[in-house]
């Protein structure tokens, strides 16, 4: 039999070094090609596995580091089959090296990408975001979004690859399992939006409706959101069915993206809870 030091019985479950055959995909896992190469993504944090779980993500395996303690809500919710195992302390910092450190996480496989067919589907607004890079941003909207009952997000121009990046997991506590996203380039929407007559609704500061005229609108949205510095692209405003402003102190030069998102999906809550 196997023996580790100390003379400690050989435990399979247990990762103790680098050279742990599941050392290996957990580092991978890390970077975009790793995501890539093994159709695999990392969820950090009980919370965010349990809101995985929640929204049918199979989980493959779970981890632990330490004196952390897999609570009995997990253990009892995880996939059936999924293995549980340990991975020392000294191991976990070698294993994330300059990224966060995680004490609990699971290797999941990644959820099937979502076409702009799925709009047929979904009578609830649409949250589109275009450009944005910063998880934080994407993460707040996307649990903005959630709570206000959207329908579902598309991010424009982002690949399918980073949608599952671990900080944009955590930024949105992982309730972006729990909300339809779908990924797409600004033509192939627009170009969606043309054939299907899709109402397009953008948020601009010259605009001369304000916002809370949104809110008796009898259809469904599609609003769109662009990054802070440049707002929405050129082509998106052209194609604009309607241009609402926020009114906000003049001192105010302009919002946090994410806190426009709030207020212009707040005054859509009785169409989305109708």
């Amino acid at each position: 039999m196997n023996e580790q030091p100390g003379n400690a019985p050989y435990n399979p479950f247990l990762i103790d070094s680098l050279n742990h055959p599941l050392a290996g995909p957990i580092r991978q896992l890390l970077t975009r090609e790793g995501r890539r190469e093994l159709n695999r993504i990392l969820i950090d944090d009980e919370e965010n596995i349990l809101q995985a779980l929640e929204a049918g993500v199979e989980i493959e395996s779970l981890y632990f580091a330490g004196e952390e303690v897999v609570s009995a809500e997990l253990r009892n919710k995880l996939t059936p089959g999924a293995t549980i195992h340990e991975v020392a302390k000294r191991t976990t910092k070698k294993l994330f090296e300059n990224d966060k450190i995680s004490r609990i996480f699971a290797i999941a496989e990644t959820p099937q990408p979502r076409g702009l067919e799925l709009l047929k589907s979904i009578e609830k607004d649409i949250v589109v975001l275009e450009d944005l890079s910063i998880s934080g941003n994407i993460g707040n909207i996307i649990r903005t979004s959630l709570a206000l009952d959207l329908g579902g997000m598309i991010l424009l121009n982002m690949d399918p690859l980073d949608l599952y990046d671990r900080r944009l997991i955590r930024a949105s506590r992982g309730y972006m399992f729990s909300l339809p996203i779908m990924t797409v380039s600004t033509k192939d929407f627009l170009d969606y939006c043309k054939a299907n007559k899709e109402t397009l609704v953008i948020t601009a500061m010259e605009a001369e409706k304000t916002v809370d005229e949104i809110a008796s609108i009898p259809e469904r949205l599609l609003i769109v959101f662009g990054s802070e510095k440049e707002g929405c692209s050129p082509e998106i405003e052209q194609a604009a069915t309607m241009r609402v402003r926020i009114p906000i102190n003049e001192r105010v030069e302009s919002l946090n993206v994410s806190a426009a998102a709030g207020i212009t999906l707040f005054n859509r809550i009785g169409f989305n809870r109708r």
